[in-house]
C-alpha cells in the first residue's frame, strides 16, 4: 500500500479546509432581508395644491420672462447679470414644480397669464435706467404680495415637496430683490 506524501497531505488539507470556508459563506445564518415595501402612487393633488401650484408656475414664468429682458434691456450691470442667474435659478426650481405637479396630476400653462403677459410686454418696451426703475419696483411688490401667498399657502397645503418648492421660490425672490435695491 501506498502511503501519500506529505505535499499531497498538505495539499489536500488545504483543499478540504477551503471548501468547509466556502460552504459557510453560502449560509451565513442570518436571516433573509425584508421584502420591500410596494411602491405607492403619489396622492393626487388637492384643488388647493392644484390652484397653489398654477399660481407659483405663472410667477416663475412671468419672472424668468423679465430676467431675460433684464438681460439685455437693463442698463445697470448688477441687474442685467441677475438676471442670469434669475433664469437659471427659476429654470430650475420650475421644472421641480412641473415634475410635481406631474405627478400630483395637475396641468400647467406653459405661458404666463394674461395680467402677467401685460405686464412683460409693458417691461419689454424700456430700455435703460426706465428698465431698472420699473423692473426694481415690479420685484419689489411681486415679491411681497408672493410671499404673502406663499406664506398663507404653505400653511394649508398637505404636499411637503409642494411647500418646499414653494420656500425656495420665495427665498430666491427676496435674495434678488435684496439685490437689485
Amino acid at each position: 500500500m501506498l502511503l501519500p506524501s506529505r505535499r499531497q497531505v498538505l495539499t489536500c488539507s488545504s483543499l478540504v479546509v477551503s471548501l468547509f470556508s466556502l460552504s459557510a459563506c453560502l449560509h451565513p445564518g442570518q436571516p433573509p432581508a425584508p421584502p420591500l415595501p410596494d411602491l405607492t402612487k403619489a396622492a393626487p393633488f388637492t384643488a388647493a395644491d392644484t390652484s397653489f401650484a398654477a399660481k407659483l408656475n405663472d410667477v416663475e414664468l412671468t419672472h424668468i420672462a423679465l430676467a431675460n429682458l433684464a438681460k439685455t434691456h437693463a442698463a445697470r450691470s448688477d441687474i442685467a447679470q441677475l438676471g442670469t442667474t434669475i433664469v437659471k435659478d427659476l429654470t430650475d426650481n420650475h421644472d421641480k414644480l412641473t415634475a410635481l405637479a406631474t405627478t400630483g396630476t395637475a396641468t400647467l400653462a406653459a405661458k404666463p397669464s394674461a395680467q402677467n403677459q401685460k405686464i412683460i410686454d409693458q417691461m419689454q418696451r424700456l430700455h435703460g435706467a426706465a428698465f431698472d426703475r420699473s423692473y426694481a419696483r415690479y420685484l419689489a411688490s411681486n415679491t411681497k404680495t408672493t410671499s404673502l401667498f406663499i406664506d398663507a399657502s404653505n400653511a394649508t397645503s398637505t404636499n411637503a415637496d409642494l411647500v418646499k418648492v414653494a420656500t425656495d421660490l420665495k427665498t430666491k425672490l427676496l435674495g434678488y430683490e435684496a439685490q437689485v435695491k
